[in-house]
């Protein structure tokens, strides 16, 4: 089942209870554009409600993923002729985020390949993450000229603490499985992550849905409010960094595969 026919962005495969959600855009990488937040939001917010799925699996095609946001789609103008960023985290991002947030089956990143920026948010906001060996995680924001979004702050700064949180932001370099399995930033690491994925899956789509779901409500009570103003506050924030140079500077090295020479303003 494709539930966005027009771009096949995100695929759903059911079988057993368990459905297995695809993000399919192999030829960037599967980075994050508005299809694939639409297709997304839609998929979680539909298997959630569906009884007959007793459990998700997400995972991506091909070797990644999910590389994070399409900078090479670009951002809608503002008037002033900046790049509308908080605009793009409300309408690409958030939706999505949240919906996965709120499902109410277990749900199961399979993390076949690195995950980037927004991709290791997913993987950090799955109830399990279970990564391959040669996967890694990776929050390249700093790397580009912004800072971190789609609930990265908050997710990474509560498995980490805040100093170590600050540190890999500020570095933005690769986190390899078995550093993030030590981290606590995945549950497990395994030869092959979606086999894996699928065979857990298939153990807690015979277990006790209602007492999961009422299980994942009382866990993620006490953060999901503070996470949703969390997001909003990141969107705030990172819509002042549109005017900076090196954010001009980041994107663009970004997009001709250089390395970006900051100025700090």
């Amino acid at each position: 089942m494709t539930l966005d026919n027009m771009t096949n962005s995100v695929n759903i495969f059911v079988t057993d209870s368990v459905a297995t959600v695809t993000l399919n855009r192999p030829r960037v990488h599967n980075a994050w554009d508005d299809a694939l937040g639409v297709g997304l939001e839609r998929a979680f917010t539909a298997l959630s409600a569906d009884k007959a799925v007793r459990c998700i699996v997400l995972t991506g095609t091909g070797p990644t993923f999910c590389s994070g946001a399409d900078l090479a789609t670009g951002f809608p103008q503002l008037p002033s002729g900046h790049d509308d960023l908080r605009g793009t985290l409300r309408r690409r991002f958030h939706p999505a985020f949240l919906a996965l947030l709120d499902a109410e089956k277990p749900v199961i990143a399979a993390v076949n390949g690195p995950a980037i920026g927004a991709g290791a948010c997913l993987a950090l906001a799955s109830d399990i993450a279970i990564m391959s060996h040669s996967a890694y995680l990776q929050f390249r924001f700093s790397a580009i000229g912004l800072m971190p979004d789609v609930g990265a702050t908050a997710l990474l700064a509560s498995a980490v603490g805040a100093s170590r949180a600050i540190e890999i932001f500020m570095l933005a370099e690769k986190i390899g499985a078995e550093q993030c399995r030590n981290l606590g930033l995945v549950s497990r690491v395994a030869d092959e992550a979606a086999a894996d994925a699928q065979e857990l899956a298939r153990r807690l789509a015979q277990g006790p849905t209602r007492a999961y779901a009422t299980t994942k409500s009382a866990v993620r009570r006490w953060s999901r409010q503070a996470l949703a103003d969390q997001l909003e506050l990141e969107a705030e924030l990172q819509q002042t960094l549109i005017a900076t140079e090196d954010w001009a500077e980041g994107r663009t090295a970004f997009l001709e595969h250089r390395k970006p020479a900051f100025v700090g303003r």
